[in-house]
């Protein structure tokens, strides 16, 4: 609650750089760690995972993130952004079902 944050003068990197610089940053963040998952899974050892949870699983959960974030408002309203974090909440969910396939 970035408002709030600002009413109390309370220092955050919200309100210190900006909601969306951080929506973006932590987007990318969030997105180079499933780039990763996929590349870890396309590189090992054949055997080590099963390829297409890792590597499809990671790669889908990569393509809700980005869709999620372009459905985000041009204003990053509050209203917006919460919805988004409630998303980004459930890819991480997502995640501990897909390790048990993994």
């Amino acid at each position: 609650d970035v408002e709030g944050d600002k009413a109390y003068n309370i220092d955050t990197f919200a309100t210190k750089i900006g909601v969306p610089k951080i929506a973006k940053g932590a987007t990318l963040c969030l997105l180079l760690n499933y780039l990763h998952a996929i590349a870890t899974g396309i590189l090992s050892t054949p055997g080590t995972f099963k390829l297409v949870p890792m590597v499809g699983g990671h790669a889908a959960l990569a393509a809700v993130l980005i869709t999620r974030f372009a459905q985000l408002d041009s204003d990053y309203s509050i209203p917006s952004i919460k919805k988004y974090y409630k998303h980004i909440w459930d890819n991480f969910y997502l995640e501990y079902l897909l390790y048990t396939l993994i």
